[in-house]
């Protein structure tokens, strides 16, 4: 695998393996309207050609895991980071028993990739056909909804959010050709942490060991990334996220930070802000992106902090930053749900 010393340093032709990732997949008679009762999207209404990005909390709102949740070969797969997805994985097994649904991993079927968009062309030819490429491609250059590509060996969807990027799962027998491909145009390939690092440059949530089941969806911003259905049924945690919202309880937000340096830092370490002459406990850590010559963080803070705030980090002092701008807005709408009680 190659190495990167700064997101800066990136080609505009770049592949990354994702050796981080796990797929989840439910099947069977009652599958939609489980997963419908546990995440924060309405499933019943998902399409086959947009993946959409969820949160799947428990009973006191509190999320478990972050990711995309796509149709798939007559299946519902959910798809995220492995250590908050075996959390999912534990709870949708636990209460799965009283559905007709077949709840596996099934992570070890698929290579799994993040593709720029400068490589979806040379890296995913002979594993889709040329215009279901050209449509991945025109979906991840426009930046719009994230559409899906999938056939009998695996699919492919736009990260979104600026990422100029998708993500590629394909079988393991198909793999071979795709790897082929990237090293025949001698395309860079890198390991998990460059995609930590660009997940977190574009604010894109994930939680790492020391934050799962910690915040509510809204503090993830997962709201603002069109993955919460306020006006869906009943769903796990759903009294939590909806008091939330409609009372405006929520003062959390995620932010991103670089560093430059490569430093010591996790999920759950506590960030401070400077007030005046002191500093002050200001949020913690939810992931980490490290890279040979700086650190990306992304931490849960007040919705009002601004890219003029100081922070420091509470276990070393001597690094001090400042969040970057959101990249996307973070205010909420008013639902119809709330012009009807209105």
């Amino acid at each position: 695998m190659d190495t990167l010393s700064s997101l800066t340093n990136l080609k505009e032709t770049f592949a990354v393996r994702l050796n981080d990732r796990m797929i989840i997949a439910l099947e069977g008679e009652q599958a939609d309207s489980y997963l419908h009762g546990q995440i924060t999207i309405n499933v019943n209404a998902l399409s086959s050609n947009i993946a959409r990005f969820y949160a799947h909390c428990d009973n006191k709102g509190k999320t478990w895991s972050v990711g995309h949740a796509i149709r798939y070969d007559n299946q519902l797969l959910m798809l995220t980071n492995e250590t908050s997805g075996q959390h999912s994985l534990a709870q949708l097994g636990k209460y799965g028993v009283f559905s007709k649904v077949d709840i596996q991993d099934i992570t070890q079927k698929y290579a799994i990739y993040f593709v720029s968009s400068d490589a979806i062309q040379k890296t995913l030819t002979g594993v889709f056909s040329p215009d279901d490429i050209a449509l991945l491609a025109k979906s991840v250059k426009e930046e719009s909804e994230s559409t899906i590509i999938q056939n009998t060996d695996g699919f492919a969807f736009s990260l979104g959010a600026s990422a100029q990027g998708a993500i590629v799962a394909v079988s393991n027998p198909i793999a071979d050709v795709l790897q082929t491909n990237i090293t025949d145009a001698h395309i860079p390939c890198f390991e998990d942490e460059v995609f930590n690092a660009i997940q977190i440059s574009h604010v894109l949530p994930s939680l790492q060991a020391g934050a799962i089941a910690e915040y509510v969806p809204q503090m993830l911003n997962v709201h603002a990334l069109n993955g919460i259905d306020f006006d869906k049924g009943c769903y796990m945690g759903q009294e939590v996220v909806a008091r939330t919202r409609f009372l405006g309880k929520n003062k959390r937000a995620a932010f991103s930070f670089k560093i430059d340096a490569a430093i010591d830092v996790n999920s759950g370490d506590t960030l401070e802000k400077q007030l005046g002459d002191n500093w002050r406990s200001a949020g913690k850590v939810i992931s980490v992106g490290r890279l040979g010559d700086e650190t990306w963080i992304m931490a849960v803070l007040n919705n009002d902090t601004t890219t003029e705030d100081l922070h420091r980090l509470a276990d070393n002092k001597d690094i001090t930053c400042y969040p970057r701008p959101l990249p996307y807005d973070i205010e909420q709408q008013a639902s119809n749900i709330v012009k009807k009680r209105r």
